[in-house]
C-alpha cells in the first residue's frame, strides 16, 4: 500500500509538473511579453502623461509670463515713484525767499503762500491761477495768502518777494 501511494504521489506530481511544463506561452501561468508590447505601453503611458501634464505646463508657462510683466510693471512704477519723489513733486517744500529773490516754476507746480508778501510774474499767455479764490493772478498783482496757485505752463512764471516770505511749493520750481 506504501508503494501505491508512492506511485499515486509520483503520478500526479508528473501531472502537476507537466502541466507546468506545458501550458502555453503567453498565458496567465506563463506570461510572455515581446519587445513591441512593452514599447506600445511605453507610448501608451507617454500619451497619457502628456495628456495630463501639458495643460498644467501650459498654464505654468502662461503664470511665468504674467508674473515677468507684472514685476516689470512693479519695477517701472518703482522709478515713476522714485523720480517724483527727488522731484520734490510728492511732498510741499518750505521755501524761504529774500529781498528781491523770484521763485520761477514749472507747469502743474503749486505755490502757497504762507507768510510774507510777494507779487505775480504772469507771462504773456496769462498769470497763476489762484484755485483757491477762482481767478488768474496777472502780472504784479499781489498773492493772498494761503491761497493755492497752480502755474499753468512752463514759460517764466512764479512770484516775485520785495522783502520776506515763506512758501509751500509743490513741483519743480527755481529760486533767482
Amino acid at each position: 500500500m506504501r508503494k501505491r501511494l508512492h506511485i499515486l504521489i509520483v503520478i500526479i506530481a508528473i501531472i502537476v509538473m507537466s502541466s507546468i511544463a506545458f501550458c502555453e506561452p503567453g498565458s496567465q501561468e506563463d506570461p510572455l511579453v515581446t519587445l513591441s508590447y512593452v514599447q506600445k505601453r511605453i507610448e501608451q503611458v507617454k500619451f497619457y502623461l502628456d495628456e495630463k501634464l501639458n495643460p498644467a505646463i501650459e498654464t505654468s508657462n502662461n503664470n511665468a509670463t504674467q508674473i515677468q510683466t507684472l514685476v516689470e510693471e512693479n519695477k517701472q512704477l518703482k522709478e515713476k515713484i522714485a523720480n517724483l519723489q527727488s522731484s520734490g513733486s510728492a511732498a510741499l517744500d518750505v521755501v524761504e525767499l529774500k529781498d528781491g529773490q523770484t521763485l520761477i516754476c514749472n507747469a502743474g507746480t503749486e505755490i502757497i503762500l504762507r507768510g510774507g508778501s510777494a507779487t505775480a510774474i504772469a507771462s504773456d499767455l496769462g498769470g497763476l491761477s489762484d484755485t483757491t479764490a477762482g481767478e488768474d493772478i496777472q502780472m504784479n498783482q499781489k498773492i493772498p495768502n494761503n491761497h493755492l496757485l497752480i502755474v499753468p505752463r512752463s514759460d517764466g512764471r512764479g512770484v516775485l518777494v520785495p522783502k520776506y516770505a515763506i512758501f509751500m511749493v509743490r513741483g519743480s520750481y527755481e529760486v533767482r
